[in-house]
């Protein structure tokens, strides 16, 4: 009996599954299963012995002891909240700024974009340490301010921390905005130039055009531009949070399982923080030029002026050639 050949489709399904399956088959070894396994060591006390992990289950006294017990690091979460709700909207608007500048026709165009790239190569944990022991990622001329001193010394404690933390790591943040730049830049590329050419002559200002036609076209990528940033930010190896949590991991009093309770509890932390500015600038019910029915309204006659208008040169310049 003949058996029946396999279509091609069919084997290109088993071939793409079968290169699939290798990434598949990590995934789930070495990053599946080490997430279920920090769950449930979060819920034991773990030692380490000769003989390997002794576990013993303790039920939520981890979690109550990093929000009940560790003053140390329930301060270090509100402090991680504050730098990140500084520093992102400063991440996310310097990129802005930069990629706008470099979609113009300028000099040197392509050398801008590389210096700008070139810290996302070279920017590691141990290079941004070294860095800022050296004070380079600080805004120079702030660290002996009389000024700026008192200000922090007239403010609250976590928020003299923050501006503290904020002058201190002014540069680094500038850092991370190489990916977020080619991102915008590339968003910006693609938009379609009628649309500005149209609302010129109606009127309509560089500014005016800047909030009804380039910021709506922009909001999905600066909405990916913030959870990149927030994401970078918040797992980058200077991370104070994470430092704490690799501290605990062998400590003695400590141990995995409270460590990992911290892990948890910061990840949980960390989707907080995304939906809290997903609400803010998150995507919307909006249209190609914005929430405005109007505004789209406007738009629509915009792009048919512009039609209109090169009909009419497409008329005289057949007018022309006729005459000669």
């Amino acid at each position: 009996m003949d058996k029946k050949k396999l279509t091609k489709s069919a084997r290109d399904s088993i071939r793409g599954w079968m290169f699939v399956s290798v990434w598949v088959i990590g995934f789930l070894i070495f990053t599946i299963y080490p997430i279920f396994r920090t769950i449930k060591m979060s819920f034991d006390s773990v030692i380490i012995s000769a003989n390997g992990l002794i576990t013993e289950f303790v039920g939520f006294l981890n979690y109550q002891n990093a929000f009940l017990s560790d003053v140390t690091f329930t301060k270090a979460l509100i402090q991680y909240i504050g730098q990140i709700v500084l520093e992102v909207p400063i991440a996310v608007v310097f990129s802005l700024l930069i990629a706008m500048v470099l979609s113009k026709d300028i000099k040197g165009k392509g050398l801008m974009r590389t210096v700008f790239f070139l810290p996302v190569i070279i920017i590691s944990g141990p290079v941004m340490e070294k860095f800022t022991d050296m004070g380079l990622m600080a805004i120079q001329g702030t660290q002996d301010s009389s000024l700026i001193d008192s200000i922090i010394m007239m403010l609250p404690e976590t928020l003299g921390t923050l501006l503290s933390t904020l002058i201190d790591s002014f540069v680094m943040i500038l850092w991370f905005c190489g990916v977020q730049i080619l991102l915008l830049l590339s968003a910006l590329q693609k938009m379609d130039k009628p649309m500005y050419e149209a609302a010129h002559i109606d009127g309509a200002s560089a500014w005016e055009s800047f909030w009804l036609i380039t910021l709506p076209n922009l909001r999905t990528m600066i909405v990916i531009c913030i959870v990149y940033t927030i994401v970078t930010i918040s797992t980058f190896d200077t991370n104070p949070v994470i430092s704490m949590i690799q501290e605990n991991m062998f400590s003695i009093t400590s141990g995995m399982g409270y460590a990992s309770a911290q892990a948890w509890v910061y990840f949980f932390t960390l989707l907080l923080v995304i939906g809290f500015f997903m609400l803010i600038y998150g995507p919307k019910k909006a249209n190609l030029y914005g929430n405005s029915k109007a505004v789209k309204q406007q738009m629509k006659e915009y792009e048919k002026v512009i039609r209109d208008q090169k009909r009419e040169q497409r008329k005289l310049k057949r007018t022309a050639g006729k005459e000669e």
